[in-house]
């Protein structure tokens, strides 16, 4: 109940937004489950590149929304919505409303020195998804929606 009432405290344009985000977390996961990777590549963006480090303020706080609402909306989803998933969903929201950003994937090893992967998401100098713990991965691949 306490959820519902959240929800409904939310601004009509972050109750899209988030319906929105449970949506596209469900298609990614879903897609990430059934399709190899290399045939998700190609919508990540431009390989081994580097979107800019400073974006104007409006863009900046419309990805800072995205982000926090994407993180919000993957606590609750019952399939698993972790940093590939969120780093995606983010993405493709920037992506549409043509704010420039960069994907981040990382490899790393656990305390049983097992290998992990990370993503993170970066839009101007702000980390969007994925920044805690993103330090002790080291990037293999990184993916930027270049300059509109």
């Amino acid at each position: 109940m306490k959820k519902i009432q959240q929800f409904v405290r939310l601004s009509w344009a972050e109750q899209r937004l988030f319906i929105t985000v449970v949506g596209l977390t469900a298609i990614i996961r879903f897609a990430l489950l059934i399709l190899p990777f290399r045939w998700l590549q190609p919508m990540l963006g431009t390989q081994m590149t580097e979107s800019q480090l400073e974006v104007d303020k409006a863009s900046q706080h419309k990805a800072q929304q995205v982000g926090r609402m994407v993180e919000r909306v993957s606590r609750y989803t019952p399939w698993q919505s972790k940093c590939l998933v969120q780093a995606l969903a983010a993405k493709l929201l920037l992506r549409r409303q043509g704010i420039t950003n960069t994907l981040y994937l990382g490899v790393g090893k656990d305390a049983s020195n097992a290998l992990i992967a990370h993503a993170w998401l970066r839009c101007g100098n702000t980390i969007l998804t994925g920044s805690q713990g993103r330090e002790r991965f080291v990037v293999v691949g990184k993916f930027s929606d270049g300059d509109w």
